[in-house]
């Protein structure tokens, strides 16, 4: 039977937004040179939308020879995109292909905790002082909207609307500051870690500043430039 030579899981979810990759297992002794493809559809009564080879658009094939496996990757999934596709091995001078029926279903879910890091050097000397902290969620339907907020005594104030939070000498009016990521999508929201900010001579162009995320990640930054006798940092 087909399923003997060629199989995969019938029914797959894929989350909004995001990639899904399938897994097409056939008897690689005897197909392991035939040329693979995703079909959209039913079996033979389908419209093939990628084969090895010869991705299209979101849609592209990887044939794993060895382990006898093609992967089906699909990118940006939509709501479009649900339905029962085929996995396809072509056989030449045959009417009939193996295939196998898979069933992808699409479906929304909440952000995950934004995990955050640094995206410049924390060792920043005589280039700005500016140290950059990403927030991004590894899980959750597409789109995401980001948010970065400072934490006060009195109200909390948002102060971007993207996924990076910029810090620098000129950014800060006291000693002590907290902030935080917010991620959000139509599941739900979710807010991250805080980062602490302790800042020595504030106000000042070359204040020096320490960051730390959580007691474990932690960076110092001085912006006092520091010349050796080759004049070079």
């Amino acid at each position: 039977s087909v399923s003997d030579v060629l199989w995969a899981e019938k029914h797959v979810t894929g989350i909004l937004g995001r990639a899904i990759t399938i897994s097409c297992h056939y008897e690689n002794w005897w197909y392991q040179s035939n040329v693979k493809y995703w079909c959209r559809g039913w079996n033979h009564l389908c419209s093939v939308r990628a084969k090895t080879n010869w991705p299209n658009g979101r849609i592209s094939i990887t044939d794993n020879k060895t382990q006898g496996i093609f992967l089906v990757a699909m990118k940006n999934l939509q709501w479009k995109d649900a339905g029962w596709y085929s996995c396809g091995i072509q056989i030449p001078g045959t009417y009939y292909d193996l295939m196998f029926n898979v069933n992808l279903h699409i479906s929304e879910e909440a952000v995950s905790v934004p995990e955050l890091r640094f995206l410049s050097q924390p060792n920043v000397s005589c280039s700005g002082g500016s140290v950059t902290v990403s927030c991004e969620s590894a899980r959750g339907s597409l789109p995401i909207h980001y948010t970065w907020s400072e934490k006060t005594p009195s109200q909390d104030s948002m102060i971007s609307y993207t996924n990076k939070l910029d810090l620098h000498c000129q950014s800060f009016t006291r000693q002590h500051h907290q902030y935080y990521c917010t991620a959000s999508n139509t599941q739900g929201t979710n807010p991250s870690e805080i980062v602490h900010v302790s800042v020595n001579n504030v106000k000042e162009k070359n204040c020096s500043y320490r960051i730390q995320i959580n007691s474990v990640s932690k960076c110092d930054v001085n912006n006092v430039c520091l010349l050796s006798h080759s004049g070079k940092l």
